[in-house]
Formats: structure tokens, C-alpha cells, sequence
């Protein structure tokens, strides 16, 4: 039977205000682990440090910057204040999505007319394709 290895570590603990005690001396304490036990404890906080940055990526592809000028600024300054959300950005995306619902006519005649666009290039290629 292999012997499990065996690893002493010492934490000095420090309070973010040190009282007089503890800026005389930190005292140690010492803690006998497993190399197993901190290799495990290790791995799952790599884990959950790499899941909280893919998340953190995703809410970054999510962003966009929009330009806005002062009297806008302002309004939404306004709507915060009066507690309609927590921040600019949030009533800037909800004002945003509103927008876009209400238009929805308007996106469904563009996207109408793209798929037209994309038909006539499909027939331009294969217009030309059999002609060569």
C-alpha cells in the first residue's frame, strides 16, 4: 500500500485592522493536510475560477458601446433616480429592446428583403458559374 504524502503548511492569520496583539506577532497555525486533500481543494477552485471567467467572456461578447448625448444621458440619469432601474445601462437595455419590439414590422420587412438579396446573389453565382 502506497503511503499517502503528507504536507505541513503554517497560516499566519491577519485581520485587516490589526489590533496591538497582532502587530506584535502573527501567530502561526499549523495544519497537517494531505497532498491529495490540497491537490483535490486546488483543482476545484481552478474549477470554478475558470467557469466564473467563461461567464464573465460571455457577459463581455454581450456588451456594445452606444454614444450618447448629453440630454439622454440625462433622462436616463433621471429614470434612475426615480428607481426605475439600478443603473443607466439597464434602462438603456430595456429601452433598446422596447424599441426594437415595437419595430418588429420593420425587421421582418428587412429581413424579408435580405433573403431576396441573397436569392439574386445565389442566381448571379450560378449564372455565371454555368457560364464559364
Amino acid at each position: 500500500m502506497e503511503e499517502e504524502k503528507v504536507v505541513d503548511v503554517e497560516v499566519v492569520a491577519e485581520s485587516a485592522e490589526p489590533t496591538s496583539e497582532a502587530k506584535a506577532a502573527p501567530k502561526p497555525v499549523a495544519i497537517t493536510l494531505p497532498l491529495s486533500k490540497i491537490l483535490d481543494e486546488t483543482a476545484k477552485a481552478m474549477e470554478l475560477l475558470g467557469n466564473a471567467l467563461i461567464k464573465t467572456a460571455q457577459d463581455v461578447s454581450n456588451l456594445m458601446v452606444v454614444p450618447v448625448d448629453k440630454v439622454t444621458r440625462a433622462q436616463l440619469d433621471l429614470l434612475v433616480e426615480a428607481g426605475v432601474a439600478p443603473t443607466r445601462t439597464k434602462v438603456a437595455a430595456s429601452l433598446l429592446k422596447e424599441s426594437v419590439q415595437s419595430r418588429q414590422e420593420i425587421f421582418e420587412k428587412v429581413e424579408k428583403t435580405r433573403a431576396q438579396i441573397e436569392a439574386l446573389k445565389q442566381q448571379l453565382h450560378s449564372l455565371v458559374g454555368s457560364a464559364g
